[in-house]
């Protein structure tokens, strides 16, 4: 066991016993209306008495470790500071919170400080220390990542052991803190999720993970978990609307400038409940201060960039700086009023209520110690649809290959990712996100936006291009818009549903102009997949497959029936061209398709995996090793990101 915690005097339980008391269980909520973040008693004290820090009895060279600050009550931390004084150089990259995880370095001595200040404006500052001793062992358990996070937040831990693959079987145990129940746990393989518990002041958890080898060996870990009380208005546009909590722990990555006290205020906390007025955060293209061919600059760009850690700001500004298409992405981002990039926020959307973009990070990592610091609790909606019999998988391909390879970097390996792979997760979600942006404000409207127009007021008053294409171009197969409320919405399949194969699926959805099934989720899920779809293949020559696969007694993923450069199919040009002229008019897609890549079928009877290669001879050597290692749940759910958004609240 690596960690005891030698402040607080708590004993060990197992998880099986358990039991809802103290803060509650995430189903809990605070019963008020508005804000309400104070608890009964108030500690009055000066903040540097009422601050602890805290750090493990044992550490040992080469595991994961992690620093707490803890308050007794009183004013919140609104202001955080971690620095290391001295020993040999760690990586945190949470300086800005209560909690900071990390690697030790190696044995010896390190000393850390932290500085706060509360919301009150008063200010304290303390140091902790501690020594590593030499770990004699040649595998070791590391759980990661220590962390704070807010009340009612979602939270992910990981346990990986140092020799990869050696994993046998895991057990997790809380160990310290409010109880968290275990119907509200839930474990699979090397992680544990939950929801944190409603608390009326922060409360510190403890976790232990024990693995189990395959020579049988065992192991344990355990990480630190810091439940931060927060204010929330239950009326609030993401409490309510949204229905989560979000992270307190977020700021502007450039502060002091014209519109960074807006920025978080109006984008992403639990207080908001009104759309900010255009004249206190108003769209990127009415900020021409520092823009060249009517381009927004990469500055003017990062100043509306919120995050929750520094890395995420910074690998998004290398990817303006670096990508090929750079210029496409600045001159979309014109029809946002600001840019999030969250640890809790998962999947991405676009939300017309506050006009900006909220990016999943995991898109965005580059190290291992950027990897560790992602929330990895699965998407809601990756159990949707698992009584349908067919799955519709899709995937980018170039030069025969696997545009997008995540799959290359499993977690417990500690692998940096190549730049072209960040590159590719960023720049099809960016397209997307962003043809949704340019859906509710597109170039022809800037200019008309008033200051006294909010984003809410705005889009509730004016008509929306994706209504345009739907009743211009629309959709016409039924079958498949049901289908997809039940993939993608979350709905009960019904008795036929349930019965159909992949032939049946075929037939609905062949003979549509939709790019994928995807595009029948919404009418604003149907204008972004044909933008996106068209520009990774116009930009990059990127293409797209998409294709309809039987579930029952089909191991090896044979296709019934699948496309290339759907997006290319002559029935597609009218919807294809509407969109993207109304994002980008100079562009004519009518006259570019024919030069671009043309819609090819892929072999029936044929693995998913073995259809990756435009050269049938090679279909074998392309598939074998993704075909064996791939199971039905990398299939089932296939959505881009938050389907039909997140509804827009009433207008006050």
């Amino acid at each position: 066991m690596k960690k005891q915690i030698a402040v607080l005097l708590v004993s060990s339980f197992a998880l099986a016993t358990l039991n809802g008391c103290g803060g509650g269980s995430s189903s809990s909520s605070k019963n008020s209306s508005s804000a309400n973040s104070s608890s009964s008693t108030i500690n009055t004290a000066p903040l540097n008495e009422r601050l602890s820090l805290i750090a493990p009895n044992l550490i040992t060279a080469y595991q994961a470790t992690g620093l707490v600050a803890h308050i007794d009550g009183g004013a919140e931390i609104v202001s955080s500071h971690w620095q290391q004084i001295s020993g040999p150089e760690v990586t945190f990259l949470a300086g800005n919170s209560q909690v900071i995880g990390f690697d030790v370095a190696e044995a010896g001595d390190y000393t850390f400080s932290y500085s706060a200040t509360d919301s009150t404006g008063a200010t304290a500052e303390q140091q902790i220390s501690f020594t590593a001793v030499p770990n004699s062992s040649s595998e070791q358990a590391n759980v990661r990542l220590d962390h704070a996070v807010t009340e009612q937040g979602k939270v992910s831990l990981r346990v990986d052991s140092s020799v990869p693959d050696s994993l046998f079987n895991v057990s997790w145990q809380q160990v310290a803190g409010v109880s968290i129940p275990t119907s509200s746990m839930t474990v699979q393989g090397q992680y544990l999720f939950f929801d944190a518990p409603v608390v009326l002041e922060d409360e510190l958890l403890e976790f232990r993970a024990t693995i189990t080898t395959e020579g049988g060996q065992q192991l344990s870990d355990t990480a630190f978990v810091l439940v931060k009380n927060t204010a929330i208005n239950n009326s609030g546009y993401f409490p309510d609307v949204v229905e989560r909590v979000v992270s307190e722990d977020v700021y502007p990555y450039i502060s002091n400038t014209a519109y960074s006290n807006a920025l978080v205020d109006c984008l992403y906390n639990n207080l908001i409940d009104e759309s900010c007025l255009f004249s206190t955060l108003p769209i990127i293209a009415k900020d021409q201060s520092a823009s060249s061919n009517n381009v927004p600059s990469i500055e003017t760009i990062m100043q509306r960039v919120v995050v929750s850690h520094d890395w995420m700001a910074q690998r998004f500004q290398q990817y303006l700086e670096t990508s090929p298409v750079s210029e496409d992405i600045r001159r979309l981002l014109k029809a946002v009023t600001g840019i999030v990039i969250a640890n809790d926020v998962r999947p991405s959307f676009y939300w017309a209520a506050t006009g900006a973009i909220y990016l999943d990070p995991a898109n965005f990592w580059v190290t291992p110690q950027e990897r560790d610091t992602l929330n990895d609790v699965p998407d809601y909606r990756s159990n949707f649809g698992r009584d349908l019999k067919f799955i519709v998988p899709w995937r980018y391909v170039k030069d025969g290959q696997n545009y997008l390879n995540r799959s290359n970097y499993p977690a417990a390996y500690r692998l940096q990712r190549s730049t072209q792979d960040v590159q590719a997760d960023i720049t099809w979600l960016l397209y997307h996100e962003l043809a949704h942006a340019n859906d509710f404000f597109p170039p022809i409207r800037h200019a008309s936006i008033s200051a006294s127009d909010s984003p809410l007021s705005y889009v509730n008053r004016y008509d929306v291009s994706s209504d345009t294409l739907s009743q211009s171009y629309p959709l016409t197969s039924l079958e498949m818009k049901s289908l997809a409320q039940v993939s993608f919405a979350g709905q009960s399949a019904n008795n036929t549903q349930k019965s159909y194969l992949s032939s049946d699926v075929e037939s609905f959805f062949r003979p549509d102009d939709a790019t994928d099934y995807y595009s029948y989720s919404t009418t604003r899920e149907d204008f972004a997949m044909l933008f996106e779809r068209f520009m990774m293949l116009y930009r990059l020559g990127v293409s797209a497959d998409v294709a309809v696969i039987d579930v029952d007694n089909n191991p090896d993923f044979d296709v019934h029936w699948g496309q290339r450069n759907r997006i290319n199919d002559a029935t597609l040009e009218s919807r294809t061209d509407y969109v993207v002229r109304t994002i980008f008019p100079e562009v004519s897609p009518a006259q570019l398709l024919a030069d671009l890549p043309q819609q090819e079928n892929m072999v029936r009877g044929v693995s998913w995996f073995d259809n990756l290669m435009a050269d049938t001879e090679n279909f074998q050597a392309a598939g074998t090793i993704k075909r064996a290692q791939a199971s039905i749940n990398d299939f089932r759910f296939g959505a881009h990101d938050e389907a039909g958004r997140p509804k827009l609240p009433k207008s006050k």
